[in-house]
């Protein structure tokens, strides 16, 4: 890897903790989202998890400071990845880390492994300087499995019925090979 393309890729990654810290740290005020963040956010930007999927610049913005005024949480960040396309004017930063709800944090800190995607163009300033990337989706992955497990007082129940899903999976698993091979 060539040196710029390097430097390129560090500054970025250095960008997308600070875009992670503002959506996924909720003591962000709204003022700063719109100050920091939103320059970062494409027109038509698009947002998608496992329960909701949005587009649009205003639509993003509303739901970032709504998410921001109804939640509390922060995010652990355990590997951040950028890549960059062969022509160097787009890419993709994936975060891979923990989102800690706080809402009840007196009683419980509920974590949730998370991966966020970012694709991206570059867009750079007139004067040549410092690349912004122009964030045209956003997607966040996590598991409703993970979500269950990790609900108090129901973690029990749900890991007893894993484990008995799988024996029984495992033994449905053996009559079908059985079958196969009588037939």
């Amino acid at each position: 890897m060539r040196k710029a393309e390097q430097a390129l890729i560090e500054q970025l990654e250095a960008r997308f903790r600070e875009v992670t810290r503002l959506l996924y740290d909720t003591t962000v005020p709204a003022r700063v989202l719109d100050e920091e963040l939103m320059p970062m956010i494409a027109d038509g930007v698009t947002f998608t998890d496992p329960w909701q999927k949005g587009g649009g610049k205003e639509t993003y913005r509303k739901g970032a400071a709504g998410f921001h005024c109804m939640f509390r949480f922060d995010f652990d960040i355990f590997q951040l990845n950028i890549q960059l396309e062969p022509d160097g004017k787009s890419g993709r930063a994936m975060v891979d880390g923990v989102m800690n709800l706080k809402q009840f944090a007196w009683l419980y800190t509920y974590p949730l492994r998370t991966i966020l995607v970012f694709d991206f163009t570059l867009q750079r300033g007139e004067d040549g300087g410092e690349a912004l990337p122009l964030i045209h989706a956003h997607e966040e992955m996590w598991s409703f499995a993970d979500m269950i497990a990790n609900v108090p007082g129901v973690t029990t129940l749900y890991n007893g019925f894993r484990n008995t899903f799988s024996k029984g999976f495992l033994v449905a698993s053996a009559v079908c090979g059985r079958l196969k091979q009588a037939t």
